[in-house]
């Protein structure tokens, strides 16, 4: 069995400095799977790209989707799951920051349930789940966003914008790539209420969520809008 980590970055060189020796180590050590690595890069003007290039020569599940400019998260996901299994044969595939607020030590609890359903999601809103270092502001727009998607598309899901998960190929091949319409935050979101026409299985395991220590948050307020005013298309496309 085969799953692949994508990792969407833009100006990440120095988080993935420490992220990928640390992936690498934790893939060494698990049992019955083969774990891949797919860094999909935007253009970083600090040299992310290049970074990688220079450890694919010492990683050989290493891989790079360089792509000519800055063109959303949910598209950069996309790029990464349509690599993971039209490439390199998945059988599953992970969503994952590149900026160490996910723990990587929680893939083995992740793959535990990925033959048992179709998206495991790292929850910060089940027992068990938090977060470190956020502001309350930023707790409480989130929060709400949550609240607000869950009743806009009818998500049984505690944790709709967590961005840590594990996808089963099979249900990429019922959803199809060429359905997802959003390129942005909102990606995670579609995907959930595309898999829930489905029918697909969601399993949630806790994740306490580390806001970055180096570099810059991507979310910007026009990202927040665009959130709230997506929601509602989805719903009613």
């Amino acid at each position: 069995m085969k799953f692949v980590l994508a990792l969407p970055t833009y100006n990440e060189k120095e988080n993935l400095k420490i992220l990928l020796p640390r992936l690498i180590e934790i893939l060494k050590n698990i049992k019955d799977w083969e774990g891949e690595i797919v860094v999909v890069d935007d253009s970083s003007p600090d040299g992310t790209s290049e970074f990688v290039e220079e450890k694919m020569k010492e990683y050989s599940n290493l891989h790079l989707v360089k792509r000519k400019a800055k063109s959303g998260l949910g598209s950069a996901y996309i790029a990464g799951f349509k690599y993971g299994i039209n490439v390199l044969g998945a059988d599953n595939v992970f969503s994952m920051d590149s900026d160490l607020s996910h723990d990587p030590d929680l893939i083995p609890t992740f793959l535990e349930y990925a033959s048992t359903n179709d998206i495991v999601i790292g929850s910060r809103y089940i027992k068990g789940g938090d977060f470190k270092n956020w502001p309350w502001i930023r707790k409480a727009i989130s929060r709400g966003a949550n609240i607000y998607g869950q009743l806009i598309l009818g998500l049984k899901v505690n944790d709709i914008s967590s961005g840590y998960r594990c996808y089963n190929a099979l249900l990429w091949k019922k959803i199809g790539f060429e359905n997802v319409k959003t390129n942005g935050y909102c990606t995670l979101e579609e995907i959930l209420y595309l898999g829930k026409k489905k029918k697909a299985r969601v399993k949630e395991i806790p994740l306490v969520f580390v806001d970055r220590t180096i570099g810059e948050t991507k979310l910007t307020y026009k990202e927040m809008i665009k959130f709230f005013t997506t929601i509602i298309k989805l719903r009613f496309s």
